[in-house]
């Protein structure tokens, strides 16, 4: 809900502090929502809501006006922005559109026990049943000590609400926030999937590792921050629960949602195999069974019965795509894949996609 990351500078002058805040008890917070894309069905199932404030004609983003929060302004914004989003969720769910909103909470909110109680109160007063809403403890700020964390998450289950872990791979000891508390979903950092500074080859092999340990510990998982439609293809062959990111839809007022929803199609596309993220997917994901052969055989056990057929499958034909490939898979079976002739073939065949 506040995203302090978003566009926006807290440099702004004391006076100017002061006056956010006075808008926000003013009923200056308008609520954004930005569409989460389920990579299986290729249908949006939820809404991530994203805080704004209105003045005049300008929205003032969170990460100008969240500095100027002090005291109690952080629950004042939760209750306000709850309020709204459970208001707008009703009236979707009105002309047929269910999806379920996620609203952010801050860490020291876990401490604290009146963002429960406010919680409480907006289910008795709006309405939503158990799996209708998720709070996504953001990363920015560390968690609060001298509290039973399991306890407090434990108690928004009561409610039936979903808790998701915020921007994985950035902030406060995120894998250990993984690891030990019961998050139902987490959220792999934008910064991770950042491919206008940074090659593919680079970001995808941190997008398929983070995505099977979020799964292998039992998490749904998100990425966000998804700028270009083309790398969909890649996070589906990675298996990826859910996207979010402009390359899908830009946060929008909740009263546009229903025109966008009602003309948005992501189905797979069938040329998915042509795009270089998809073939750097499918390397990798070839790869990773190509280990699992390896080390099933070091354990006297059958490998895969033909793990190397998979490859032709996304590199079929001849040039120089395809000579590339048989010079990794002669690499593979001469001196295995942890080899360094088998890394030196996998750079060719990289450079030729």
């Amino acid at each position: 809900m506040s995203r302090s990351s978003s566009t926006g500078s807290g440099a702004a002058p004391r006076p100017v502090h002061r006056r956010w805040g006075d808008m926000l008890r003013a009923d200056a917070l308008r609520m954004h929502y930005q569409p989460l894309l389920d990579l299986r069905t290729g249908r949006v199932t939820k809404v991530e809501a994203l805080a704004r404030l209105r003045d005049g004609d300008a929205l003032i983003a969170p990460g100008q006006f969240l500095p100027s929060l002090c005291g109690d302004g952080h629950l004042e914004l939760y209750r306000r922005g709850l309020a709204q989003v459970l208001t707008q969720r009703n009236a979707w769910r009105r002309i047929g559109i269910d999806v379920v909103a996620s609203v952010n909470l801050p860490p020291a909110a876990l401490g604290d026990p009146r963002y429960f109680d406010a919680t409480r109160a907006a289910f008795r007063e709006f309405g939503c049943a158990p799996g209708e809403l998720m709070l996504e403890v953001l990363e920015s700020g560390a968690l609060p000590c001298g509290v039973e964390l399991d306890a407090q998450i434990a108690s928004y289950k009561t409610l039936g609400v979903e808790l998701a872990q915020d921007d994985l791979g950035t902030g406060h000891s995120s894998l250990s926030r993984l690891r030990e508390l019961p998050f139902d979903c987490v959220k792999i950092d934008r910064s991770i999937a950042d491919l206008q500074d940074h090659d593919a080859a680079d970001v995808l092999p941190f997008l398929h590792h983070l995505t099977r340990l979020g799964q292998a510990l039992g998490k749904a998982v998100v990425v966000e921050g998804v700028e270009d439609p083309a790398l969909l293809d890649a996070l589906r062959i990675f298996g990826v629960d859910l996207a979010q990111g402009y390359g899908i839809a830009r946060p929008m007022p909740g009263e546009q949602f229903p025109e966008w929803i009602a003309q948005a199609h992501f189905e797979p596309r069938r040329a998915a195999r042509a795009s270089r993220y998809a073939r750097l997917a499918y390397l990798m994901v070839w790869e990773e069974r190509m280990l699992a052969d390896a080390h099933l055989r070091t354990q006297g056990a059958a490998g895969h019965p033909d793990a190397t057929g998979d490859i032709d499958a996304w590199l079929a034909g001849d040039g120089p795509s395809a000579q590339a490939r048989d010079g990794l898979l002669d690499a593979a079976r001469d001196s295995g894949v942890h080899s360094g002739a088998y890394r030196a073939a996998r750079q060719r065949l990289i450079a030729t996609m």
